[in-house]
């Protein structure tokens, strides 16, 4: 597994059993929070770029969610009828990638046009929010998250320090809140 994917905790207790450490049997499991295991974590996370990744690894908006667990390539292979064939062979991926066309990019032009997807997405997501305040949409779809009230308790990221913050919801407007 990717170290950029695992858990802060995880990869101290990996780091410890590299270095020769024998981890005491009376620990109920290797993901204990005793003490000693908070404060290596509180050190860990002393790191700018260690809460810079934590922050980019699990902090997003509850709107972006369905966008972001939406699999493409899962729903191109349901559509063509293969979404339940566990096992394909060469020949029938070669058809597949076929079908698919020329791989794109990773260029600016490419994360351009994604933004603006998700953006597109972001301004649809608050449009459903706004026609159910104004009482013109009865409910809104199963994937989307309820939309946020006055006096709801969030966490977020300051807009100029980018640190995670708790607090409370303020005002709710069509694009922000405060």
């Amino acid at each position: 597994r990717s170290r950029r994917k695992m858990d802060p905790k995880r990869i101290l207790i990996q780091k410890e059993m590299k270095s020769g450490e024998i981890i005491s049997k009376d620990q109920p499991n290797k993901y204990s929070t005793s003490l000693q295991d908070r404060e290596k974590l509180s050190c860990y996370l002393l790191s700018y770029l260690v809460r810079r990744w934590c922050t980019f690894e699990w902090f997003y908006s509850a709107i972006d969610y369905p966008w972001f667990t939406k699999r493409e390539f899962v729903e191109y292979l349901n559509h063509v009828g293969l979404g339940h064939i566990p096992r394909l062979t060469r020949v029938e991926w070669g058809v597949i990638r076929s079908s698919l066309g020329k791989p794109r990019r990773f260029s600016e032009h490419f994360l351009r046009e994604e933004k603006e997807k998700l953006k597109q997405y972001r301004e649809s997501v608050r449009k459903n929010y706004t026609e159910l305040r104004a009482g013109i949409r009865e409910g809104l779809p199963t994937d989307l998250a309820r939309p946020l009230s006055v006096g709801q308790r969030v966490i977020v990221l300051h807009p100029k320090s980018r640190e995670v913050h708790d607090g409370n919801v303020l005002t709710v407007d069509h694009d922000k809140c405060r």
